[in-house]
């Protein structure tokens, strides 16, 4: 032991001399043995999962010598929560705190990295938010900083715990709602980045999984890739939902205004924030979406203007869903159509392809109406809505296929494998398909009346016409 020490001096004090201008390994020889050996007793507990007993040694190592190593900063959150969890000293969960946040910015002075400089304060900002809670003007500041830093590379967790200072900004009075509003572009944009970026990704590999040519990296990164498209759109529905209470109707009506459109109806990020907020999705607990648009006399006047400075997905959208609130089904169809073509998320795609299907439901095109919700289906694979809106197709279709009763009413039981397919892959739909079910059950056939035209339950039977679906009898 002995031995290793000494020759653990020796090479230290050389590290010592050369790196003496910076005192990297501390300011003496001494420290410098002391920092080798805090590395390895710390290294050691961390690697055995023994984070809060490396606290003692990460510490020594940390104070002493900051700029020895690295890793000295990729373990210390770690160490330092895990350490904190055991302690019952208030005073000393508060200095373990302020260690925690001040390492984050020794990281960036002794071993600074472009490419992590945004995460590294975005980490800071969170941290600081879970302790400091009731100092949030600090914990937003630092968010801000870390956000002009990360941008669209900000992780997910990061941006949700953005936005929660944002609105407690908000809610305190500290910033006014056009702030508000300004963070919540920034965040869900680079939200929505991640969304496109990620799903385009997966529908690559989708791809090359079809044609057999997808070996084991082209899987794991398939897994991968669904889970951080899954974490960024979880954190844009929390985001969605912590808006909602902030942002009513009423709100809305008083802040986007004759006046203050006549203020910014050349100012296109002015525009598209407006719309946004008022198509901005409220949904009920059974399923059913609302929005302030409809109703609010200048949501037109700014799908014009906006569309007018620059024809984006966006601004068509807002023309077809004003059109399709008045019943102009072809100028709707027209329009979203469009949408679908500039629109880049296959998330925002799949609802406009719900609207086509609906204007060409309402139209009493079936046909075409369910082609449209297959692509919507195809463009959002967990979306339960368009097997939901295919259901309502197949059910206003009762009647016309089929030479009896039977054949004629079959499309009842194809509609309720779609609402049961619905429910089994998106469980926020469950109350909407339950409610349809249970009325359409009370439509399909009569077991007496199958028996009288040779029919039994368990049967199978392929609907023709435009819908080609094999359905089970079953009778309720």
């Amino acid at each position: 032991m002995r031995k290793f020490v000494l020759i653990a001096f020796v090479a230290i004090s050389a590290i010592t001399v050369q790196a003496q201008p910076e005192k990297l390994w501390g300011s003496t020889a001494g420290d410098s043995v002391k920092c080798w050996e805090n590395l390895n007793i710390a290294g050691s507990y961390y690697q055995n999962k023994n984070y809060a007993e490396a606290y003692d040694a990460w510490l020594q190592l940390y104070t002493t010598c900051p700029g020895a190593s690295k890793n000295t900063f990729i373990i210390a959150p770690k160490v330092i929560e895990s350490k904190m969890a055991k302690e019952t000293d208030k005073a000393r969960k508060t200095e373990m705190v302020s260690i925690l946040i001040k390492q984050y910015d020794d990281r960036l002075k002794y071993f600074y990295e472009a490419d992590r400089e945004g995460i590294i304060k975005s980490d800071k900002a969170a941290d600081y938010l879970k302790y400091n809670g009731d100092d949030i003007e600090t914990a937003y500041k630092y968010f801000v900083e870390a956000f002009v830093a990360a941008g669209n590379d900000m992780y997910p967790h990061h941006l949700n715990s953005y936005f929660i200072s944002s609105v407690r900004m908000f809610n305190d009075k500290k910033i006014e709602l056009d702030k508000l509003l300004e963070d919540y572009d920034q965040i869900t944009g680079a939200l929505d980045y991640n969304i496109i970026k990620y799903g385009n990704e997966i529908a690559l590999l989708d791809t090359m999984k079809v044609k057999g040519e997808c070996d084991a990296k082209c899987e794991k990164n398939l897994g991968n890739y669904a889970k951080y498209l899954d974490n960024y759109a979880k954190v844009q529905s929390n985001i969605e939902k912590m808006l909602a209470p902030v942002l009513s109707c009423d709100k809305l009506s008083l802040l986007y205004t004759e006046e203050r459109f006549n203020e910014n109806k050349t100012d296109g990020k002015w525009l598209k924030t407006a719309l946004r907020m008022l198509e901005k999705e409220r949904v009920d607990e059974d399923g059913n979406s609302t929005d302030c648009s409809e109703g609010n006399p200048m949501y037109n006047k700014f799908a014009e203007a906006l569309y007018k400075l620059e024809p984006s997905a966006q601004a068509a959208r807002s023309i077809g869903n004003d059109a399709l609130r008045k019943k102009e089904y072809s100028k709707s169809i027209k329009y979203f159509e469009e949408s679908v073509k500039l629109e880049e998320d296959p998330r925002v795609k799949a609802k406009d392809y719900i609207r086509i299907a609906y204007a060409k439901q309402k139209m009493g095109n079936l046909s075409d109406a369910k082609t449209y919700a297959l692509k919507a289906a195809s463009a959002n694979k967990t979306w339960g809505d368009p097997y939901i809106v295919l259901a309502t197709i197949y059910a206003d279709a009762a009647g016309t296929c089929g030479e009896n009763s039977i054949e004629k009413n079959a499309v009842y039981w194809a509609a309720i494998d779609k609402l049961n397919y619905a429910k089994s892959i998106d469980v926020e739909v469950t109350n909407k398909a339950n409610k349809l079910i249970a009325a359409y059950k009370g439509s399909v056939p009569q077991k007496s009346t199958a028996f009288a035209l040779g029919y039994k339950e368990g049967d199978k039977h392929r609907i023709g016409c435009w819908i080609n679906e094999t359905v089970v009898l079953i009778f309720y």
